[in-house]
């Protein structure tokens, strides 16, 4: 059968260390999956979106961001999957306040989700994962030599549609 997954996460944090009262990171996720299930193996398409906004504590706001494309390659049962995401082209923008922004080209990485999903019915399901992401960029825009990259583990929550 042929699967649209899509994720998308928020939350916000304030006065945690080693930020002070005034400060709030707020992060948006959108993880948007598209591809065909056949017996136990899923071949799909992905793009994800992170960004990670940190404002308030007498510091100007700052963005950093990520965008990713990529090919899924998994395990899935009817309830629970294992997922490998190969990001073939990703770019970003990492801000260190509002004069100290880097372009982030020449991205590549990758993805490996685990989760488990409850059905529905009607072709939707729901259920938590965790995902490990990886992504590393070739250069910044000031054209330096040197690699950056960017790692997170991240709990979501999914919705599944099946058709």
């Amino acid at each position: 059968s042929s699967d649209l997954d899509g994720i998308y996460y928020f939350t916000t944090e304030g006065g945690n260390p080693p930020f002070n009262s005034n400060t709030t990171i707020t992060r948006n996720l959108i993880d948007l999956m598209f591809g065909y299930h056949f017996d136990l193996f899923f071949l799909g398409a992905n793009y994800n979106y992170d960004a990670i906004v940190t404002s308030g504590g007498g510091n100007p706001t700052s963005t950093d961001s990520f965008r990713a494309f990529g090919g899924d390659l998994g395990l899935m049962t009817q309830d629970v999957y294992l997922l490998f995401t190969y990001y073939f082209n990703s770019y970003g923008t990492q801000a260190g306040g509002t004069t100290n922004v880097k372009d982030l080209n020449n991205g590549t990485g990758y993805q490996i989700t685990l989760g488990y999903m409850f059905d529905m019915g009607s072709g939707f399901k729901i259920g938590p994962s965790l995902s490990y992401k990886s992504l590393t960029y070739a250069n910044f825009s000031s054209g330096a030599s040197t690699s950056f990259t960017y790692t997170t583990l991240v709990p979501e929550a999914n919705i599944r549609y099946s058709f």
